[in-house]
Formats: C-alpha cells, sequence, structure tokens
C-alpha cells in the first residue's frame, strides 16, 4: 500500500479558515471599537480646546484687571501736596487717572509736584477708533483694551475684549456711598472706589458651541445675549482708590 493511501473512514486533516459570516463579525467589531475610540477622541479633543480657550480668556482678563487695579489705587498718589493728582475723567468706557510717582529724573517715587514722569498720567480704555462713542463698547464686537500713558500713543493691553464698564463709587455729604457710571464734574473729586466690569470674547469661534448668555456688570446693566459660536468670560472687580479722600 502506497504512504499517501489512507483506508476508507480514517480522519482526514482539515484546511479550513475562516468563514465569511466570522470575518464580518469581525470587522463590525473592530469597525465600532475604533468608532467609540475616535468619538471619546473627539469628545476630548474639543473639551481640551474649551478649556483652552476658556483659560487663555480668562488669563486675558486678570492680567488686564490686575494692571488696572495696581495703577488705580495710586490714582490721587501726592506727597508733595501741590500736583494735580487725582482722578481727571470718569466716564463708563474710559478712566484717566493722575499720580505723582517720580521726580524729573524719575529715579525716585518720593514725587515732585508735577505729573510729567513716566506713567503719572494714564487713560484706561478703547481707542477711538474702536470706540467712536466712547460707551466702552467695541465698535466691531470685540477690540484690543489699551492704555495711553501721558504724551504717549495708546498702548495694547489686552486683546479680543469685548466691553468695558467703570462704575463709581461717590461718598455723599452724610458720609453714605451711591454709584454710577457717569458721575457728574462736582462728584469726580468724591469717587472713593472704582469697580469694574470687562467682558472677553475667545479668539476662535467654535461650530459647536452656540452663544446666547446675557452677562449682569456691576452697575446692574446687561451685556447680550450674543447668539453665536464665541465663548465669552465677565470678570468684575472693586478698587479701593486709597489716596482719594484723604
Amino acid at each position: 500500500m502506497a504512504m499517501n493511501d489512507r483506508k476508507p473512514g480514517m480522519n482526514t486533516p482539515r484546511n479550513d479558515g475562516f468563514t465569511l459570516v466570522e470575518l464580518m463579525i469581525t470587522v463590525l467589531l473592530a469597525s465600532l471599537i475604533m468608532a467609540a475610540v475616535y468619538t471619546a477622541y473627539l469628545s476630548m479633543q474639543r473639551s481640551y480646546l474649551a478649556q483652552e480657550q476658556v483659560s487663555e480668556m480668562q488669563q486675558t482678563l486678570r492680567a488686564a484687571v490686575d494692571m488696572m487695579v495696581r495703577e488705580i489705587r495710586m490714582a490721587g498718589y501726592n506727597p508733595a501736596g501741590s500736583a494735580n493728582a487725582g482722578i481727571v475723567t470718569a466716564t463708563a468706557g474710559q478712566l484717566q487717572i493722575r499720580k505723582d510717582i517720580t521726580n524729573t529724573a524719575g529715579t525716585s517715587e518720593d514725587g515732585d509736584g508735577a505729573l510729567d514722569g513716566p506713567n503719572e498720567d494714564i487713560t484706561f480704555g478703547f481707542a477711538p477708533a474702536d470706540d467712536a462713542g466712547g460707551d466702552g463698547m467695541a465698535d466691531a464686537g470685540v477690540a484690543t483694551f489699551s492704555q495711553q500713558p501721558f504724551a504717549a500713543g495708546f498702548q495694547d493691553m489686552a486683546e479680543n475684549i469685548v466691553a468695558v464698564e467703570f462704575n463709581y463709587f461717590i461718598e455723599e455729604n452724610n458720609g453714605s456711598l451711591s454709584s454710577t457710571t457717569s458721575p457728574s464734574a462736582g462728584q469726580v473729586d468724591k469717587i472713593r472706589s472704582i469697580q469694574i466690569s470687562m467682558l472677553a470674547r475667545s479668539d476662535r469661534a467654535d461650530p459647536r458651541f452656540t452663544g446666547g448668555q446675557q452677562f449682569v456688570t456691576g452697575s446692574g446693566a446687561t451685556w447680550g445675549p450674543y447668539p453665536d459660536n464665541f465663548r465669552r468670560r465677565l470678570m468684575v472687580t472693586t478698587v479701593q482708590c486709597r489716596n482719594l479722600g484723604l
């Protein structure tokens, strides 16, 4: 009998592979797993981008507001007693302060009775080209918030700012405080603290985000709603003017 001959009934080796049904089930399961992984990745990526936008807005607001707080606290600083230091312009959208912090050589903080030194006369607000009405609302919906030191041009402080509001607390004759965003000429010298409200917008739109939120400023004014794809954040801070009313 030949070596390869086998008797009837003997088991023969099987060369069967996966069936078509098994392959289809495997492909289907793999597709479901990949779809789930991709969905989770997209969700995490969107969440990361959203958090990045929020963090960027908060950092922008914090940096701009902290800078203003530092300068506003020094408004009215007048050790020589002869400078016209204090608050000069006080409107809802613009604030101009003066402080006598340097001598003519710019090497001392004792004051020299003049207001011609670096950073002794500063105006905060949007440039006129971005806020023609001076109401603190960016005409194009968003603009760069600036400061303008004495005898200098506007210097950028914060990008993508939607609006700013200065709310002033006035000391009345009976010692109580009232607030207004538009103090009269006779009330400017009675300002004791300033409340800053600043609204920032994200740099990029998110097609999957729809706004519509309203924001309430320190004075109680309402900004918005903004039914678009940009995120926004509001910061409200009150500054005590420690050198005013002394």
